[in-house]
């Protein structure tokens, strides 16, 4: 099974573009290695990490910030600009201590965020704050100065790195790609070891990394939104191709 992993109280618009993205996930693996996967959901609150014993590739969905006491921080500012689940980031470490030496990994958002933190790296808690000359047309100052739902997901800018010189060994055209969403106020600070950048936004917020060791990648950005997802088939196909199954 291909295992999409994520918080109950998500938004039935987001969970069914999640689930979506995962099933297009499910159908090139099961294309690449002629099987007949399914996709299954689970939300953290109501599993337990072995229930996705038999998984062929997990996702790592989007939603509330990491607590900091998991990678050796404090909480720096007011309050009012987090929100934490400490149950959902222990259980998603210990998925990442059970699994990620033999399951593929894909990381969306929150989950670029989570497998740093599980590997030791470390993250900016609040972009406006931490990075000087962060807003790229705002696009990466979105909480709380940005609360409307579709005024969020309407935000882009461009991404570059070498991405998408490795992606022309795939596909042909990678510009559609370039032009990413963002929906997120925290980002990578301390990239954790053993793993590489693959793509940057101008302002030097990380957006894709890939571990040099195991099949594991990840997005700071939401290549799962409805108005991006008919272009993100080769992000998935590159994924699928760091996988020996």
């Amino acid at each position: 099974m291909i295992s999409l992993v994520l918080a109950k109280n998500v938004n039935e618009i987001v969970f069914h573009e999640y689930l979506e993205f995962a099933n297009l996930i499910t159908e090139e693996f099961n294309k690449k290695f002629n099987k007949n996967f399914e996709t299954k959901y689970f939300f953290y609150e109501e599993s337990n990490v072995n229930d996705l014993e038999g998984s062929v590739i997990i996702i790592l969905s989007g939603g509330v910030d990491v607590y900091p006491e998991f990678y050796n921080s404090n909480v720096l500012y007011e309050e009012d600009l987090y929100k934490f689940d400490k149950n959902r980031d222990e259980f998603e470490l210990e998925l990442l201590e059970k699994y990620h030496k033999k399951v593929p990994i894909f990381g969306i958002c929150r989950g670029i965020q989570v497998i740093n933190v599980y590997f030791k790296g470390t993250l900016f808690q609040h972009l406006p704050y931490d990075v000087k000359g962060i807003v790229i047309d705002n696009s990466h100052k979105i909480y709380p100065e940005i609360q409307d739902f579709n005024a969020r997901r309407k935000l882009r800018h461009v991404i570059y790195g070498k991405f998408f010189e490795e992606l022309k060994e795939i596909v042909n055209d990678v510009n559609e790609l370039k032009l990413v969403n963002s929906r997120h106020h925290q980002a990578i600070k301390k990239l954790a070891d053993n793993f590489e950048i693959l793509a940057l936004a101008k302002d030097g917020v990380i957006e894709i990394i890939r571990h040099n060791n195991y099949p594991i990648l990840a997005v700071q950005y939401h290549p799962e939104q409805k108005e991006i997802i008919n272009n993100q088939l080769p992000l998935i196909k590159y994924f699928i191709n760091l996988i020996n199954y």
